[in-house]
């Protein structure tokens, strides 16, 4: 066919747009996007007896996290620093804060989206008041077409451990098409808390806010106080009902939530869908032999809950120097693997052997621990069995427990067969989103119908009334093998001309 000049593609006419516009302008290579210069000081090599390779690790990783800042530092930006004069006494779940129009232009949200950001109080593990900053994801068309959008409140995997860490001021949100974007694009707005100590830094007062990182208890209370919060903050647009979803340290959060919501009970609660859950955090780094490394992460949280303890309790003298270091250069995920997995490999000791099997770790452990508690379900529990960072056979014994113990609770867990800790998030999408439909009563069926093996559930869930096991991937349409195992990209930014995709 022949295109007149009136018929020229529209894809055509934008990129004739943005070559006009960039016409005057170099193309460099797409690390032109990093914005961060940052770099160590000789003082903090010194102090953290590190190697110039570990040093480049870290100065490399550093200025990857901050590039991939949306607005900022946290630290400088007054939305998470300047707190209303209520914060101090306004019951848990009330809003604090509220942005109602997030610029998105500094993020990299999927096309037909929108973003909200917002301050709400949550309570700690040990009852204190707390202020805790979030987002929300909003949808072009809300699911069902109705207008106010159903709420899926979301708990992100762990993306470190100080304020700097919040998903909210990160370019993807952090888990960006893993879940948020994703349910946002089916028409669900997404409310999504940073949890406490991450995002606002400080108390009223002027004291920092810890991340109680593994605390799940604590966590569950962020995911269901941000539901009340976000109703209040826009009583028009969201629904009341709402579903608490999660993966990783967000799913065991969002199970937690199921347990803190039977003394809670927060109006609207619908169940909870939790995804690779963590479970048994401490078991889980005894058994791999990581107490050490992980001693890094959860020793600020185990003394905000005991302050009778001390960081050199916990910390041998190189680990409180790795721990001073992460947290003098705020680092979350990237600087911590940096960091961490050459100590690892190299031997290093990290915590005091005096604690890794003492009284105060081993409270830590009653306390966080997630399952065989009493519930309020529907409780949607999904892992794969190739997860290498929290093997699927804790969440199966959490799971194990909790039917003995309760097995007129509602709780279907499904294996998916040799998928990972990630793509536990994309291999049963249909089927928690099925499970969402008919939470909020979009549709009839259930998400059982699918193809699942109930062989596993065998004559205990007769026994167990309502509480079933069953697995997928036992008959895909290709060999296992052939599946994409993990994440193998990350989103950034297009502003050249030659980055189409």
């Amino acid at each position: 066919m022949l295109i007149t000049a009136f018929q020229v593609p529209a894809a055509l006419v934008a990129a004739s747009a943005l070559f006009t516009a960039t016409l005057a302008q170099r193309l460099e290579p797409q690390t032109n996007t990093w914005n961060s210069t940052f770099a160590l000081t000789a003082d903090q090599i010194a102090a953290a007896g590190l190697t110039p390779d570990l040093s480049q690790s870290i100065n490399v990783a550093v200025r990857f996290e901050q590039t991939n800042w949306a607005t900022g530092s946290v630290l400088a930006d007054p939305f998470y620093t300047n707190l209303p004069g209520n914060a101090s006494t306004a019951p848990a779940g009330s809003l604090l804060k509220l942005e109602a129009y997030t610029n998105v232009s500094t993020y990299t949200i999927a096309p037909a989206l929108a973003l909200s950001r917002f301050v709400y109080q949550s309570i700690t593990f040990n009852g204190t008041l707390v202020p805790v900053s979030g987002y929300i994801l909003w949808p072009y068309l809300p699911r069902g077409g109705a207008f106010q959008a159903p709420v899926v409140v979301w708990g992100h995997g762990t993306s470190g451990i100080y304020a700097e860490c919040a998903p909210s001021h990160v370019r993807n949100l952090w888990n960006q098409f893993t879940a948020p974007y994703t349910l946002a694009l089916a028409g669900y707005a997404v409310v999504a808390p940073d949890y406490a100590g991450l995002g606002v830094p400080f108390y009223p007062n002027g004291d920092p806010i810890v991340h109680p990182y593994g605390l799940s208890p604590a966590h569950g209370n962020d995911l269901l106080y941000a539901a009340q919060a976000a109703k209040a903050a826009f009583p028009s647009r969201l629904t009341r009902n709402f579903v608490v979803m999660g993966h990783s340290q967000g799913g065991g959060a969002a199970w937690a939530a199921a347990e803190q919501q039977v003394k809670l009970k927060v109006p609207g609660y619908l169940g909870t869908i939790a995804l690779a859950p963590t479970t048994d955090g401490l078991g889980l780094a005894r058994a791999v032999g990581l107490v050490g490394v992980a001693s890094i992460q959860v020793a600020n949280a185990i003394i905000s809950v005991f302050p009778n303890v001390s960081f050199s309790d916990i910390l041998t003298p190189l680990g409180l120097a790795s721990n001073q270091l992460l947290e003098q250069v705020q680092g979350c995920n990237s600087v911590y693997n940096a960091l961490a997995l050459p100590l690892l490999f190299s031997g290093a000791v990290l915590s005091q052997p005096d604690f890794e099997d003492g009284y105060y770790i081993n409270r830590w452990q009653n306390i966080s621990f997630t399952g065989g508690k009493d519930f309020q379900g529907p409780l949607l529990i999904l892992h794969g069995t190739a997860d290498g960072s929290i093997p699927e056979s804790f969440t199966s014994d959490a799971v194990e427990v909790t039917c003995e113990r309760y097995p007129r609770n509602q709780l279907h867990y499904v294996r998916a067969q040799n998928v990972g800790h990630t793509s536990i998030l994309y291999a049963t999408q249909q089927i928690w989103m099925d499970w969402l439909d008919e939470r909020f009563g979009l549709r009839h069926s259930s998400s059982q119908t699918r193809s699942e093996d109930n062989s596993h559930a065998s004559s205990q869930t007769a026994a167990r009334k309502r509480c079933t096991i069953s697995a997928v991937g036992t008959d895909t349409p290709r060999p296992l093998n052939q599946y994409q195992s993990e994440l193998s990209y990350y989103l950034m930014f297009s502003r050249d001309i030659y980055t189409i995709a």
